[in-house]
């Protein structure tokens, strides 16, 4: 098993549980990928990037994921505010995102009187298209997308649509359309890109199912699959870099380390950025040409940045909600306006200063405000008592140009002393505070400590090509059947992560290393777990004491002493 994301977390511990010997190599030394959390001065920590889940009720995709897994009473979900989860703040504007389809309705018909037919035609094709679905089984076959699409009915047309022309198709107002694809950045996509199916498949997830948060923070994710792996018979090691995936007459034989060392193996499953495992790590002359051309030519997610800050703010009487800040309707204008705006601050960006650049997104950038803190007001480690940790989050171009440091080496972390990469910084950081302001009045004057991860953050931490957040964007030629399966055509070789069938965030990754481990095993799990197999021995699993510590347990794998003693032998 390449890589420690959620994808390869979720597929080491399925074929752990399944009689398969397993070792998962992770690079780093904290294993979770982006699901994984950090800390600062002794009592501040931040969430990478698990924000929120959606469908997480007790029949819900995850808590039966978790269950098959032995894994339901330790993993456990906080909803968020069922009357606004989500909610859109602008200078006018505070439209709170409900859980069920008819509130979301009635919400979006107070808050943009006039466009009721508009309105009610744009929720009918989402919700319609969105219940069609089922996130672990419409992306597993060619034949689940037919019956997806048949089920869709007259809706289904505009599958074949990015989100964006379903609004304006339905004729609604430019202000509208801006308050409405905000969410996008959700997927780490703009309105323009993201497919209808893709932004139809979100709404269900939350405005459908609800929207989470597990108690603890997201590595208790990590820490959960990690216990199942190591309780069942496999291993995990960290700071273990693969160099090669080594291939023999078109089968897999193992993988290479950086440090020379050799595993051998007749099952590999990469959990690493899709285009690094098939152009480094595999390469393109083990790849059948058409597949080769088609690596060449994917289009990989947006990455986010992502703003921390240790605020002297109460927030226990706040709404437990995320916000999306819209700092201005200046861009608002007209559908022209808002393309130029997008194409400005994203996709011509690379032309500009990157002082200018810096400046002006910051002061037009729309930004996820979120609060985990909030979320979870037991989480001591959040942030010291009348404190809270604040993150704003948002897309970015990865180009370093923009970011004062071209030319610059990642992977050594050169990038981070240019005195221009620092000043960008600042600005951006300063700009996103701005954001946080407006949701939450007077935390900006209250700041601690603050800190930005850039792109390039990301891709020195994770290796994901550009900093990408979600693997392939969920571009219309990039979803669906149209995405990588569990399966390649190099024997022996499997695939989980975000870049794979199952789409972008937290959910999709786990549902790929599930799928991942049914290929390998050639058990339909998914059918098994849902009917109510508990594949794992609960009794091998090792207690959780009070005041237990995922990051703790997520730390340094493969170099640490030995095991607790399993619950049962205490």
């Amino acid at each position: 098993m390449i890589g420690s994301g959620l994808g390869g977390m979720s597929a080491a511990a399925h074929l752990a549980v399944t009689g398969h010997r397993t070792l998962l190599l992770e690079r780093y030394d904290v294993i979770g990928g982006s699901s994984h959390v950090y800390r600062r001065r002794g009592h501040w920590e931040a969430d990478c990037g698990v924000h929120y889940i959606g469908d997480c009720g007790p029949s819900g995709q995850l808590p039966t994921l978790f269950r098959g897994l032995g894994l339901d009473d330790r993993i456990q979900w906080l909803p968020l505010d069922e009357d606004g989860f989500d909610t859109v703040v602008g200078p006018d504007l505070r439209l709170r995102v409900p859980f069920g389809w008819d509130a979301y309705l009635e919400n979006l018909l107070a808050a943009f009187p006039g466009e009721e037919r508009g309105l009610r035609r744009a929720v009918a094709i989402m919700r319609r298209i969105g219940g069609a679905s089922d996130r672990s089984i419409t992306p597993s076959s060619r034949a689940a997308m037919l019956r997806f699409a048949r089920d869709c009915g007259a809706e289904a047309p505009w599958l074949a649509t990015p989100y964006i022309a379903v609004l304006a198709g339905c004729g609604l107002k430019p202000r509208t359309i801006l308050a409405l694809s905000v969410q996008c950045g959700a997927l780490a996509s703009t309105p323009q890109a993201v497919s209808t199916a893709a932004m139809a498949g979100f709404l269900q997830n939350y405005v459908g199912g609800g929207a989470y948060y597990p108690r603890g923070g997201g590595q208790m994710l990590a820490a959960g699959f990690a216990d199942v792996v190591q309780s069942h018979g496999g291993a995990i090691r960290s700071r273990a870099e693969v160099d090669r995936i080594l291939i023999e007459a078109g089968r897999v034989t193992g993988v290479r380390l950086t440090d020379g060392e050799e595993i051998r193996s007749p099952v590999v499953v990469s959990d690493a950025d899709i285009i690094r495992t098939l152009r480094d790590l595999v390469g393109y002359h083990h790849l059948p040409w058409s597949l080769a051309e088609r690596v060449k030519r994917w289009k990989m997610s947006w990455p986010l940045i992502n703003a921390v800050y240790g605020v002297e703010f109460d927030v226990t009487d706040t709404p437990n909600s995320n916000f999306y800040a819209i700092p201005s309707w200046d861009d608002a204008g007209s559908l022209l306006q808002l393309h130029r705006t997008v194409s400005q601050l994203l996709f011509r960006a690379d032309r500009r200063d990157p002082v200018e650049w810096a400046t002006d997104f910051a002061r037009r950038q729309p930004a996820f405000v979120q609060c985990s803190t909030r979320r979870d007001p037991g989480h001591a480690r959040s942030a010291p008592p009348g404190h809270a940790t604040i993150q704003a989050q948002t897309i970015a171009p990865s180009d370093l140009r923009l970011w004062g440091a071209a030319g610059a080496d990642i992977a050594g972390g050169d990038y981070r002393r240019r005195g221009s990469y620092r000043e960008v910084k600042e600005i951006i950081t300063s700009g996103l505070l701005q954001r946080i302001e407006q949701v939450y009045p007077g935390a900006a004057a209250k700041v601690v400590w603050s800190e930005l991860g850039t792109p390039a953050t990301q891709e020195r931490f994770t290796h994901a090509s550009g900093g990408n957040a979600f693997g392939l964007e969920t571009r219309l030629s990039q979803v669906g059947p149209f995405r990588p399966g569990a399966s390649t055509p190099v024997r022996g070789l499997f695939l989980a992560g975000t870049s794979t069938a199952w789409g972008p965030g937290t959910e999709g990754a786990m549902l790929s290393g599930l799928h991942a481990a049914s290929a390998i095993s050639g058990r339909d799990l998914q059918a098994e777990i849902r009917a109510g197999a508990v594949l794992a021995d609960r009794a091998r699993l090792t207690a959780w004491p009070a005041g237990f510590d995922p990051l703790a347990a997520s730390q340094g794998l493969g170099r640490q002493q030995p095991r607790p003693t399993p619950a049962t032998q205490r």
